[in-house]
């Protein structure tokens, strides 16, 4: 692992300072310590900027907003990306808590034009409220994960097994990665070099209304020359349960602009980090 990486944590909020805590406070326990955090806030609130400051002696954090003028997540996230100072981007979700190997398990899978792809433990409601409300500590789950199952598992839990950890490169890590055939990007956990993000211009703000934009950069990627890698069991995150919008329609419309630009091979967004003329 090379300890003089130097990590940017992209975390993109949009109202919800509770989920916001739990997942700053997940990362001063992190095991990696080279890194920053730009909180992309797809939003403009005085309440989150005074929240932040506390934690400006932990680690190195920065704060973008913007007006809230609908779903805007893509254009945070490409503001955020214009200031990161490290050399290796994470991208995470306003609702998900990162173990705390997580930063670790992506720098010592990362390698030259990659993009590694892990996944989340879905938390049920309850267990999730718990998290909330103080009653339960994301660190509990963590260090007693085993003891923890049925308390996890009687509540709607999914995908249990994406909690389990094997070092990354260890002999059963490298086993189980083998045989994954399944590996996909998820917008709530990957991670890339800075330059390949750059690459392709970073997210289509072209691509709205829909949550397919890790669908889109997938594809963008792998046509850039990238290659997809998992961090499987290695880069773990709990995702907070919480109520969904359903958003047909809009994916749609996004699925069917995606495709023209697939079949133009257009990976190079026009509407990303750099705007074109």
């Amino acid at each position: 692992m090379n300890k003089e990486i130097r990590v940017s944590i992209i975390l993109p909020m949009y109202k919800d300072i509770v989920a916001l805590e739990l997942i700053l406070n997940a990362l001063k326990e992190q095991t990696y310590l080279n890194f920053e955090v730009v909180v992309a806030e797809d939003d403009d609130t005085e309440e989150t900027k005074s929240f932040l400051e506390q934690y400006q002696s932990d680690f190195l954090i920065k704060h973008l907003f913007q007006e809230d003028h609908g779903n805007r997540k893509a254009t945070a996230v490409n503001k955020a990306l214009n200031i990161c100072e490290g050399e290796y981007i994470i991208f995470i979700d306003g609702d998900t808590i990162p173990f705390k190997t997580f930063i670790e398990s992506h720098v010592q899978l990362s390698d030259k034009d990659t993009v590694l792809c892990g996944r989340r433990v879905n938390l049920g409601e309850k267990v999730s409220n718990d998290l909330r409300k103080k009653i339960k500590t994301s660190s509990d789950l963590e260090n007693h994960y085993f003891k923890n199952y049925f308390y996890l598992n009687n509540d709607n839990l999914r995908h249990y097994e994406q909690g389990l950890r094997f070092s990354p490169n260890s002999l059963i890590h490298n086993i189980i990665s083998k045989q994954d055939k399944n590996i996909h990007i998820v917008g709530s956990n990957f991670s890339c070099f800075k330059k390949n993000i750059f690459l392709i211009n970073g997210f289509d703000e072209d691509i709205i209304g829909g949550s397919k934009d890790d669908v889109d950069l997938e594809w963008r990627f792998i046509m850039s020359g990238c290659h997809l890698k998992s961090a499987k069991f290695c880069a773990n995150l709990f995702h907070l349960d919480h109520a969904r919008n359903s958003r047909t329609d809009d994916e749609k419309i996004a699925r069917q602009q995606m495709e023209r630009n697939k079949d133009n091979k257009q990976y190079i967004c026009p509407n990303g980090i750099k705007k074109s003329e």
